[in-house]
């Protein structure tokens, strides 16, 4: 797949999740509404949506039938995103170029919500009864958003502000904190489309390894500036990144290590999986310096 066949695949498959997440959203008509629908619909790559269509898909499925899965993965990452941007969290003012929700809304409503967003991700999920192995979905999706997942890696990055982290803690925090969502977007893809375990493991392998490649090349992106109009404050707060604790040359060699394994995970799916082999190599070039700068 080129560049050019990617680009045009993430638009459409962009298009499709938005469409869905203005749907499941309540009207706009309460000031939550209107905070829900901001926090929401003001931008974003739809990248955990996104790998769990084409990992059903991969795995012979249809997207439409794991798209309830797809947007509740998006309404839980909005949601923390939502709550790490607090003044007790990160204390972030801008989000995707825009003043967070906090800064909005004000921080009680934030945190409702960030409340209500992940109240209704597994209120989505529950209207895919239907689907192959759909209770086996939501247990997933739960357990990778808690606490041995994305809840828990944000405890260990608060516990680890201001410390000098190692590669292990480093590794602790992002399998948690970022991996275990496109781990479960990708696995989640698998199971809804009754994938036969030999595939669903490959699915996991790519999903985590992905996952390990999107918070390298953020970290790169973040050390080089690239985050400035996102008001981002890893390094205000000492955050333990990549490049911090292993230095840029050592990051950018862990990045392409984690994009072969995800997609030597592929290898056997053949041209079906070719969006995901696609979103593995980008997920690398973005930190390129041509790409970095435009």
């Amino acid at each position: 797949m080129s560049g050019g066949e990617l680009a045009r695949y993430l638009a459409a498959r962009r298009r499709l999740v938005d469409g869905a997440l203005r749907a499941c959203l309540p009207p706009g008509r309460s000031r939550l509404g209107q905070a829900m629908r901001y926090s929401l619909l003001g931008g974003g790559k739809r990248l955990r949506p996104i790998v769990a269509l084409a990992a059903a898909e991969a795995a012979g499925g249809t997207a439409r039938a794991v798209l309830p899965f797809a947007c509740a993965l998006e309404l839980i990452h909005t949601y923390s995103l939502v709550h790490d941007d607090l003044p007790a969290m990160d204390d972030d003012d801008l989000r995707r170029g825009r003043p967070t929700c906090h800064k909005v809304y004000g921080e009680g409503l934030a945190i409702l919500v960030g409340d209500a967003l992940l109240t209704e991700a597994f209120g989505l999920m529950a209207t895919a009864r239907g689907a192959p192995r759909a209770l086996e979905a939501v247990a997933e999706v739960a357990r990778a958003a808690g606490v041995a997942g994305m809840v828990g890696g944000q405890a260990l990055d608060l516990a680890a502000e201001g410390t000098r982290a190692t590669l292990a803690t480093l590794r602790a925090i992002h399998a948690r904190k970022t991996g275990a969502l496109f781990r479960v977007a990708a696995r989640t893809g698998g199971l809804v489309a009754g994938a036969a375990p030999a595939v669903l493991r490959r699915l996991t392998d790519y999903g985590e390894h992905l996952g390990l490649a999107f918070q390298i090349a953020d970290d790169i992106l973040d050390a080089a500036g690239g985050h400035e109009a996102d008001g981002r404050t890893d390094q205000k707060l000492r955050k333990a990144t990549y490049p911090a604790v292993l230095g840029a040359t050592a990051a950018r060699s862990h990045l392409v290590r984690a994009r072969d394994r995800a997609l030597a995970a592929l290898g056997p799916l053949g041209p079906a999986a070719a969006p995901l082999e696609a979103l593995a190599v980008h997920v690398v070039a973005r930190t390129e310096p041509a790409a970095a700068a435009s």
